[in-house]
């Protein structure tokens, strides 16, 4: 027993000794560091304040500055003053057609996403897990974007960022120089389209933002779509409706079609509109509707197809084209969309698959 004591009180000594030769003032101690970063010494840091959203909850200083600011961002760009930011909203189409309709959930993690960003970025104690920027900006890793930037969309987007700045007071170069320099530092991965490529002519339409359907109450329809389905409904009623009888040609092609309608039976008639309107969607940009009808060559033979009724020539095909252009110049769409529309319906695959006379 005294022998154990003995090693005990060996123990305990030996620990006394050694911690109370550890003062605070030892030269061993690691030095306490103090926190440089930008998000501390430019933004406010750590420190808890009030949050103006949120009653009753404190935030980081450094947070809120940038909260403020990217939420700043958003609002200056979707009021789009004096359309300043035009060529910017139809990134946003889905996110502002959100809004219109009173849904503010992808708005909300916009903020705050692009805000972790920015504050892990400069210096502060977060994490961003979204996706990386190459693929937040790219349609097809992100439903929510719309459409390819560019650089000089890009600099128009930095351009919001100092506005949305200034709105919060935030002016001083020395702290939007360091912002500018790290936006500048993604711009690689952001900007995945070249200055000299136009922007997908889908997005241009309205893109995939969700709207109501004009023609199904209490749906919703991507907005891009809705004006594809109504030239594409034009100008088959243009067809049907031969008008001092300019399509008389093509009338026997849609024989199956006419002598359902003339009975009262629209189901081939929404199948056609519904079909060649993805088609035209798929082949101008959109990433979520997809055809996934017959292919043109076999859609166009009566052999493979029993609504065909016989096989399209030159002549015929460029008739069809010409009631396309009525149906959309009767729909007011700009000639510039117009001829986009014509240089694909045009484009080599698709004539000569659907020319087989």
């Amino acid at each position: 027993m005294r022998r154990i004591n003995y090693w005990l009180a060996s123990f305990v000594v030996g620990s006394l000794l050694v911690f109370s030769s550890c003062s605070d003032d030892d030269p061993m101690d690691p030095p306490m560091m103090e926190d440089d970063s930008f998000y501390a010494t430019m933004l406010g840091g750590t420190t808890l304040v009030p949050d103006p959203d949120n009653p009753g909850q404190q935030i980081q200083q450094g947070f809120l500055n940038l909260r403020t600011v990217v939420t700043n961002t958003v609002l200056t760009i979707a009021t789009n003053e004096g359309g300043v930011y035009d060529d910017l909203l139809p990134y946003f189409s889905v996110l502002l057609n959100e809004v219109a309709r009173d849904d503010f959930s992808g708005f909300a993690q916009l903020v705050d996403d692009f805000t972790i960003f920015l504050a892990e970025a400069t210096g502060g104690p977060f994490t961003y897990t979204g996706l990386d920027m190459e693929a937040a900006h790219d349609p097809q890793r992100n439903p929510r974007m719309d459409g390819l930037i560019n650089n000089a969309d890009y600099d128009l987007f930095i351009q919001a960022v100092v506005e949305g700045a200034a709105q919060a007071g935030i002016t001083s170069s020395d702290v939007i120089g360091p912002v500018g320099e790290l936006l500048e530092s993604v711009r690689e991965p952001i900007v995945q389209r070249a200055d000299d490529e136009m922007l997908d002519l889908y997005t241009r339409l309205g893109g995939s933002g969700l709207i109501d359907d004009p023609e199904n109450p209490g749906q919703l329809i991507e907005a891009g779509f809705v004006p594809l389905r109504a030239v594409v409904t034009e100008t088959v009623l243009l067809i049907a409706s031969n008008p001092e009888g300019k399509y008389t040609d093509l009338l026997p092609y849609f024989s199956v079609l006419l002598a359902e309608v003339g009975a009262g039976d629209t189901s081939g008639f929404a199948t056609l509109v519904q079909d060649f309107s993805e088609f035209l969607a798929e082949a101008i940009g959109s990433v979520n509707i997809q055809y996934t009808g017959l292919d043109m060559v076999a859609a166009h033979d009566p052999e493979q197809n029993p609504r065909m009724t016989g096989l399209v020539n030159a002549a015929d095909y460029d008739l069809f084209v010409a009631a396309i252009v009525e149906a959309a110049k009767g729909l007011e769409v700009p000639e510039s969309v117009i001829g986009e529309f014509g240089g694909l319906l045009n484009s080599p695959g698709l004539r000569d698959a659907v020319i087989q006379r």
